[in-house]
């Protein structure tokens, strides 16, 4: 019998539904996402005009940003995910200090056209932003730092700031939308779920057997645009969210109801995978553990942590195609349908 005909396996995704928080359960604290032209441009303009009023004094200027390498700046939330506390700590950027003066410059020159970018309403990306002037910026690495850390400051996400990722997801199944164009896009509307998949789902026609949801690949690790599309499902929708991937944002682009399907590492034992065709975890894989394992917020998913000891316990870590060896189409046949069936999910 097909597994989207049974009783159990709509069951099991009504529960899922109905474990979701609602409007109600959500903190009253969640800054707003919609920010006005007026607003950014005046963030910006705040920032440099305290820069000039310093220099003016005849003070060595500074910028503050909240520290984005402690975890002690960010606490879970059930409902929404992690968090910042409300008195995070604070990096200062100081342009007298020779360890933060090209850092200093480097903000100073993003947020000029960052500026510009948003007074005439153009978008451009990370690496247009490198392109613009690659012999003063040195190289990407120093740009993103510069974007992120100047969303950080502002508080302003970056996508406001006008500074896009590339776009690389797709998207397939039971959705219908208009862009801010007015370009109309039918794909149909859904009320039973909504689904993350690896690419290989698409080719193997998974959304046409399973057509009361919406397939979304990234193609990897998902850019900002992906995630802000699964960000506004949920918001608009409330549909459950299936992935298989797992990360966690700040509050503009998490999604904190979704479930992570796999592989888990209790799959590899469950499927009888052969632990040599997996791979080997390298010195940093396992530093990574230990770093997740120390993270404040983990024990408040006591599954997710248990997986991530058994990881550690197998020493080997398995990708979605590892399925592959079992069969072709074990992926799309045998494991979502089961995982979906009998809510295999954490």
């Amino acid at each position: 019998m097909d597994p989207i005909a049974r009783p159990e396996f709509w069951s099991c995704l009504d529960k899922l539904y109905h474990s979701f928080p609602t409007e109600n359960d959500k903190p009253a604290n969640i800054p707003k996402r919609i920010l006005s032209k007026a607003d950014v441009l005046q963030k910006i303009q705040t920032v440099m005009n305290d820069v000039m009023g310093q220099m003016s004094s005849g003070e060595s200027p500074t910028m503050k940003h909240i520290n984005r390498s402690t975890w002690e700046n960010i606490s879970f939330k059930e409902n929404i995910g992690l968090q910042m506390v409300n008195d995070p700590k604070m990096t200062t950027v100081r342009y007298e200090s020779p360890q933060s003066t090209k850092k200093f410059a480097l903000m100073i020159k993003v947020m000029s056209i960052m500026f510009t970018l948003v007074q005439t309403d153009k978008y451009c990306t990370k690496r247009d932003l490198f392109y613009q002037d690659p012999t003063f910026f040195g190289n990407q690495m120093a740009v993103d730092e510069a974007v992120d850390n100047i969303s950080c400051m502002l508080q302003i996400p970056r996508w406001h700031l006008h500074v896009l990722g590339t776009s690389k997801g797709l998207l397939a199944g039971d959705l219908s939308f208009q862009d801010a164009d007015g370009n109309f896009t039918s794909c149909n509307s859904t009320k039973n779920g909504v689904m993350v998949p690896s690419h290989k789902l698409l080719d193997d026609g998974f959304h046409l057997k399973f057509k009361q949801c919406i397939l979304v690949t990234a193609k990897g690790f998902p850019d900002m645009n992906t995630r802000l599309l699964l960000k506004l499902l949920w918001d608009k929708f409330h549909i459950p969210m299936l992935a298989l991937a797992l990360a966690f944002e700040s509050e503009y682009l998490a999604v904190p109801s979704v479930r992570w399907l796999g592989i888990l590492p209790t799959d590899i034992k469950r499927f009888g995978i052969d632990v040599d065709k997996c791979i080997s975890l390298t010195s940093g894989d396992k530093n990574k553990i230990s770093d997740l394992l120390s993270r404040p917020f983990l024990s408040s998913f006591p599954g997710l942590e248990k997986e991530i000891k058994l990881m550690l316990e197998l020493k080997v870590k398995a990708e979605i195609q590892i399925l592959d060896s079992l069969s072709p189409m074990f992926l799309s046949s045998v494991y979502l349908p089961g995982k979906l069936q009998y809510g295999g999910w954490i």
